[in-house]
């Protein structure tokens, strides 16, 4: 590979990297609806959308003021071998109406247990959910992953 080619290359690479860390941030400030979670292989993340809210009446961040997200672990004989697990997810976002959904999946992404949209109840900053518990077969990889977002 010659190197003008090769500097063509990191030109653009470095002009994708640089339009990626520059829309979202676009869309947050133009008010534009965000969403994220949390997973147990990717940790806490922002997934920024084109969505606007016609219900919103005040002006609130684009993001949780705290969202968190854990395994929940049961174990169903006395040798400890045999273990159930949930996810479990917590939203506190002031002044928003919001939802948290916990569900345990492959790590593929399909779900085997999930908790629904959970949202806040009137008058409350706070959203949680738990799945309901998953006894994972022989070599599936389950991760726990919750979500949150604007109603």
């Amino acid at each position: 590979m010659n190197s003008i080619r090769k500097k063509l290359i990191l030109t653009v690479a470095l002009g994708l990297s640089i339009l990626a860390t520059v829309i979202p941030a676009v869309a947050a400030a133009n008010g534009q609806g965000v969403s994220g979670g949390w997973s147990e292989s990717r940790g806490y993340y922002i997934n920024f959308t084109s969505e606007i809210s016609s219900e919103s009446t005040m002006i609130a961040s684009s993001q949780p003021d705290s969202h968190i997200g854990k395994r929940l672990t049961r174990i169903l004989d006395s040798s400890g071998d045999v273990k159930e697990y949930a996810a479990f997810g917590a939203t506190s976002w002031e002044n928003v109406h919001h939802y948290t959904t916990a569900r345990m999946e492959l790590s593929d992404g399909t779900v085997k247990t999930t908790s629904g949209r959970q949202y806040n109840p009137k008058g409350s900053w706070s959203s949680s959910a738990t799945s309901p518990y998953y006894l994972p077969k022989l070599f599936e990889n389950t991760e726990a992953r919750t979500y949150w977002g604007k109603k």
